[in-house]
């Protein structure tokens, strides 16, 4: 497992450049199999007074959202802007049927202090997604949505969810991000985002929320991994 806590990723860019210019793949900078109880400590959960009760199996890291609460967040330990997450959740069946509809599984890229971030978030129920930008406070804009059909588990299956965001894509005005987001194998689709300048954080996490009071969503995560991606991979 490779372990690059609190390495900002703009410091890997020259190792990248020179060791695989040429190279077809993204690079990968981080992995954790959540496989053991100093793996899962990697991860810790991240600002906010949320009420999460967390707990963990063999290769997961599990966590149930309380009172007043809307999300449960976790920090990845690697910094860095143009990266790609990838993070296997699950929500489980015991979830709470008032809540099911409106409640989803997330990987976020430049989270900032403030909450603000790219986000991809998947809807079990009715398998649906969303790539957003989110801003300080929460509210959100949707950049790109679908629905998946069965490209999307439901509860109690597991959904494999890919997100990257990078810079510098040629054609597009400066500072613009590209978003890619990908489920189970299925590339769902990409959206550019000529504003993408104004998210300024630079932190990875996973979480499950509700745009409303999510108390009872009950769920888990494995599988992390960040990569920096190349924009020859689409």
């Amino acid at each position: 497992m490779a372990l690059l806590t609190g390495i900002s990723v703009t410091m890997l860019a020259s190792f990248a450049l020179a060791g695989a210019a040429d190279a077809a793949s993204s690079i990968t900078i981080y992995q954790n199999k959540l496989s053991s109880s100093d793996s899962r400590a990697q991860v810790s959960k991240y600002r906010g007074k949320g009420n999460c009760s967390r707990s963990s199996s063999e290769n997961s890291v599990k966590f149930r959202i309380g009172k007043s609460t809307r999300e449960c967040a976790y920090l990845v330990p690697v910094v860095g802007r143009d990266l790609e997450v990838t993070a296997t959740g699950r929500l489980f069946k015991s979830t709470p049927k008032s809540i099911k509809s409106r409640t989803y599984l997330s990987v976020n890229l430049r989270q900032a202090k403030d909450g603000s971030r790219y986000q991809l978030a998947v809807y079990p129920s009715g398998r649906r997604w969303q790539i957003r930008k989110v801003r300080k406070g929460g509210k959100f804009q949707v950049l790109k949505a679908g629905k998946a059909g069965k490209a999307i588990n439901g509860f109690g299956d597991a959904n494999r969810m890919v997100l990257r965001a990078y810079n510098g894509i040629k054609g597009q005005p400066s500072g613009s991000a590209r978003l890619v987001a990908t489920v189970n194998g299925n590339k769902l689709g990409f959206t550019d985002d000529a504003k993408g300048g104004e998210l300024d954080g630079r932190d990875t996490t996973f979480s499950i929320a509700s745009n409303k009071g999510a108390k009872g969503a009950f769920g888990s995560f494995s599988g992390i991994r960040v990569r920096m991606p190349n924009p020859v991979d689409g």
